[in-house]
């Protein structure tokens, strides 16, 4: 999620302005720090707590934020942020009565979704009561974000390596990022190499998670056998899921040409598309199916972990193949909505994408255009509906449905079929937060009238998170053993009775 907090970022003991208010204006400054000059995005939020979330908003309590780009704005120039800027509801004049903090975020052009980021610039927050009258609020921003310190672990091995293909599409160097857990015996000279596992984190993770990845992989009894690798699919735009994009470059090609074949030389892993497996989790749920099935014979098996749509006809709740089909309202215009805490829906989609195009490049919105939709006229992706008003765009719906994981399989069914048996599990939660289990249990559905061999589960009354569970990775492990008949020395199933 986006609601990460940089508390460590924040001044709490800010200098309070108290002013006569109806208008509101914020007067932003930076001081050359990171450039003389700037280009990109920047961000004013807000809060009536503790602390302005300078990440990001809550997805579930988002409170206001602005936004502004930026083209050559120079050191010293005061830039203004007032009722013109994007916002979710209002501009800055609309603000509720009382007292509020401020913090400005400049966002740097890195690799990550989040708005504050190594090479990006934050101000102190600036306290100021909203009253009546007209008040400016001066934000310098006088702070360089600090970048990721990575503390060294025996298992864990992280790299970022130079990918040229992606280089070359993007024109500037970009990385791919990985991080290789090894058991604790690990020999990187023995002659057979390590079955390996690559997962694939949710919209917001990356790499630098695999600390707390390790630990849910110690339940296992194979994990003394069996490398994991934790890649990386974050980028500016959001998350890019290892599909080839017209937006985001050939991610897929790049991963399976470039970057695994340099992990298993490096550290003797995989070799063959019997050794490779494949797991994840949300955004990374659809992105390992994606890759098991537009790869049939490089991966030996995939665990699909409440995935985000592998259904265009269950778009969480909207069918975008329906004639008429809207993102905000369903066929009795009444109010979609996007997410749900058990059964009862607290997110509705035209707030959330309100939301989230402020945010711009990197909301999880706009994140599946940078994937799904061709480039349109002004560079950007094309936009998948009307913003205004829900409407969704049949022509670019069109372009989406190469993406659209069932449809590719009914239509490629008696080529995919025979390389994908007892290769592909799908296990999503009956009530997922976020709508996403139907296109799941359609799949299932499928599967079981054409009688093929996969495994697919709907966890009654579980949500999103519930199928990310310790028991779940040993089912993904014993899966692993038994195709490759490992033996099972740690048994710790039996031992911890």
């Amino acid at each position: 999620m986006l609601s990460v907090f940089f508390t460590s970022l924040c001044v709490l003991h800010a200098p309070v302005v108290t002013a006569p208010v109806a208008t509101v204006e914020f007067a932003i400054t930076h001081d050359g720090a990171v450039g003389e000059s700037l280009d990109g995005r920047v961000y004013v939020m807000l809060t009536q707590g503790r602390v302005p979330p300078l990440s990001g908003p809550n997805w579930w309590n988002p409170e206001p934020f602005f936004a502004v780009d930026v083209q050559d704005w120079s050191a010293g120039d005061v830039l203004l942020v007032d009722d013109s800027a994007d916002c979710m509801q209002g501009g800055p004049s609309t603000l509720e009565e009382g007292g509020w903090k401020a913090v400005a975020v400049f966002r740097a052009n890195a690799e990550r979704s989040l708005l504050a980021v190594h090479g990006g610039l934050y101000s102190d927050a600036v306290e100021f009561n909203m009253e009546s009258g007209a008040i400016e609020v001066t934000l310098a921003l006088s702070n360089e974000v600090p970048d990721r310190t990575w503390k060294e672990h025996k298992n864990l091995r992280l790299v970022d390596v130079p990918s040229p293909m992606l280089s070359t599409f993007h024109g500037k160097e970009i990385l791919h990022g990985g991080c290789v857990i090894v058991p604790d015996d690990y020999d990187p000279g023995r002659e057979e190499p390590y079955p390996v596992m690559y997962w694939i984190g949710g919209f917001g993770s990356d790499h630098h998670g695999a600390r707390m990845m390790k630990a849910y992989f110690t339940a296992s009894d194979y994990d003394d056998q069996i490398c994991r690798v934790i890649l990386n699919a974050q980028t500016y735009s959001g998350h890019h899921v290892f599909a080839d994009s017209a937006n985001n470059g050939p991610r897929m090609t790049a991963l399976i040409e470039e970057f695994i074949p340099y992990l298993e030389k490096t550290y003797n892993l995989g070799g063959s598309g019997e050794k490779r497996f494949l797991a994840g989790h949300s955004s990374g749920g659809w992105s390992s199916m994606w890759l098991q099935v537009q790869n049939p014979d490089f991966f030996n098996g995939v665990w699909s972990l409440a995935p985000d749509p592998l259904d265009f006809h269950y778009f969480q709740t909207p069918d975008l193949y329906a004639e008429n089909a809207n993102m905000y309202t369903d066929e009795n215009g009444e109010e979609r909505p996007l997410g749900r805490r058990g059964t009862t829906p607290v997110l509705f989609s035209r707030g959330f994408i309100a939301m989230d195009d402020v945010i711009k490049d990197g909301g999880q919105i706009g994140s599946f255009e940078w994937v799904f939709s061709p480039k349109g006229e002004d560079g950007r992706p094309a936009q998948m509906f009307d913003r205004e008003t829900g409407a969704v765009n049949p022509e670019v719906v069109e372009y989406w449905k190469q993406y659209d994981i069932r449809k590719i399989l009914e239509d490629d069914w008696d080529e995919l079929s025979p390389k994908l048996a007892g290769k592909i599990n799908i296990i999503a939660g009956g009530i997922d937060t976020f709508y996403l289990e139907q296109p799941v249990i359609e799949m299932k559905k499928m599967f079981e009238e054409k009688e093929f061999d996969a495994m697919v589960r709907v966890m009654e009354n579980g949500d999103h998170g519930a199928v990310f569970r310790t028991t779940v990775i040993r089912e993904i492990d014993d899966f692993i053993a038994e195709k490759l008949s490992l033996p099972n020395i740690q048994n710790k199933k039996t031992q911890s009775k």
